[in-house]
């Protein structure tokens, strides 16, 4: 692999200063604190802010909250499936909790920390000591991961829950509805989820869904969605989707939409123009318009099997071709120009024998960066680590591998203290599912 580019930025610490009402321990100013503190993950964050008045309001400050994030290396996201003791008469090594833990980019094993848990499947007191069953539905399935905050879709219905397991705050989402024959409003089925992001002049987290009904006088009809989080009702949007060939859905797509520019962007894809003719596409949301939009993919040459990914303020677009030999890993270095630069052939981590399928192989694939220069890549099979920077490369197998229960996903988390409006204290309340904190 070539040689990386150093463009790390440094935050101005003056960005960070609280007004002092009161002396800091070592009396030192409040914004030297606050660039100590700001460096620090957030369960130390949480423990110091008993330590005195001054770093309890320099740590709730607002700036404070919001340049934290930014300091949070990003984490891949895991499942760790665990058998239950409490459910009897189950098939022997079918897994009943789920354990969603998080991995530093780097590959760093002691930063290897558990986030959340939860039953893999909706079961009862009954049940759950009882017996197991086939027809058990899921309790409740991750989709998606943005800005700390986690999104799972409910076993019943279309209902939508978030989660930020730092603050141990949730919200739910607005249930898109019908009315059914006896006029009675019921959770709408065939509603598809394809994007989740956060946007930023309401400081809401958002959910774009289409809803697709069938009628005798209309026939098919798609209706598109936006969940907010501060919001009592879906709001019905015109994103102009009839242009936009195949958008892959949340559950479906290799690498969830990457949020950048203000913009949520799906893996650019190969897309037939024709008998003969195709082009490398990608496609965008505007999370101000409210629009699709098309935008020119990278000219990688086929088969194409793309994972996405941000790194230094570029989108990333690495594909992973037949996955046998090399991943090329493609920058678009001018956004507004839609230029994209080859820079990097990193080796598969795993062997030919292993090689990821694309259904659900590609979906159980980590690929990500930090700031740090690294990027990770890899499934159970194999992961390693690459440094662009420094030309190094280190092996991470043991983190996940086909026989310790450990799963790679294709969610990047990073861990945020801000607490958003429309978020509630978590509680005990049997409107939420079963989630216990582990961080």
């Amino acid at each position: 692999m070539s040689m990386g580019q150093k463009g790390s930025t440094r935050m101005e610490a003056q960005q960070l200063a609280v007004p002092a009402t009161s002396p800091s321990p070592a009396n030192l100013p409040d914004d030297i604190h606050a660039e100590i503190l700001v460096h620090l993950p957030a369960k130390s964050v949480h423990r110091f802010r008993s330590v005195c008045k001054a770093w309890r309001r320099i740590t709730t400050d607002p700036r404070f909250l919001a340049a934290h994030p930014r300091r949070r290396p990003p984490e891949v996201l895991m499942y760790r499936y665990v058998d239950s003791s409490h459910c009897e008469n189950r098939p022997i090594n079918y897994a009943v909790d789920v354990a969603l833990d998080a991995l530093p980019v780097s590959g760093e094993v002691s930063g290897w920390r558990p986030l959340v848990s939860y039953p893999k499947f909706a079961t009862t007191s009954d049940s759950t000591t009882k017996r197991w069953y086939h027809s058990m539905p899921q309790h409740c399935l991750l989709l998606d991961s943005c800005n700390g905050v986690l999104l799972f879709k409910k076993a019943v219905g279309s209902s939508y829950f978030l989660c930020n397991p730092v603050t141990r705050q949730w919200a739910e989402l607005p249930e898109i509805t019908v009315t059914g024959r006896d006029g009675h409003r019921r959770a709408a089925r065939g509603v598809t989820e394809y994007a989740f992001y956060f946007h930023e002049r309401s400081g809401e987290f958002r959910l774009l869904c289409d809803h697709s009904s069938f009628s005798v006088v209309h026939g098919q009809t798609n209706t598109w969605y936006v969940l907010s989080t501060c919001a009592a009702e879906p709001r019905h949007v015109d994103p102009h989707a009839t242009n936009i060939d195949n958008l892959i859905s949340l559950l479906s797509t290799a690498t969830t939409p990457l949020a950048l520019h203000g913009r949520v962007h799906w893996p650019p894809r190969l897309i037939r123009r024709g008998e003969s003719s195709t082009t490398m596409e990608m496609v965008a949301f505007d999370t101000v318009s409210e629009k699709f939009h098309v935008m020119a993919g990278p000219p990688a040459a086929a088969p194409v099997r793309m994972k996405m990914f941000a790194m230094d303020g570029l989108l990333v677009a690495a594909n992973l071709g037949d996955a046998r030999q090399v991943v090329e890993l493609w920058f678009l270095a001018d956004y507004g120009a839609g230029r994209w630069e080859h820079r990097y052939r990193l080796e598969v981590p795993w062997g030919w024998s292993t090689c990821p399928d694309y259904h659900p192989g590609m979906s159980s694939i980590a690929a990500a960066a930090d700031d740090q220069g690294n990027i990770i890549l890899g499934n159970q099979y194999g992961s390693c680590v690459y440094n662009v920077r420094a030309w190094m490369s280190w092996a991470v197998s043991y983190v996940a591998t086909p026989d310790n229960g450990v799963l790679m996903s294709r969610h990047v988390f990073r861990e945020s203290l801000v607490q958003h409006p429309g978020f509630h204290a978590w509680s005990s309340s049997a409107d939420l599912p079963l989630i216990h904190f582990g961080c």
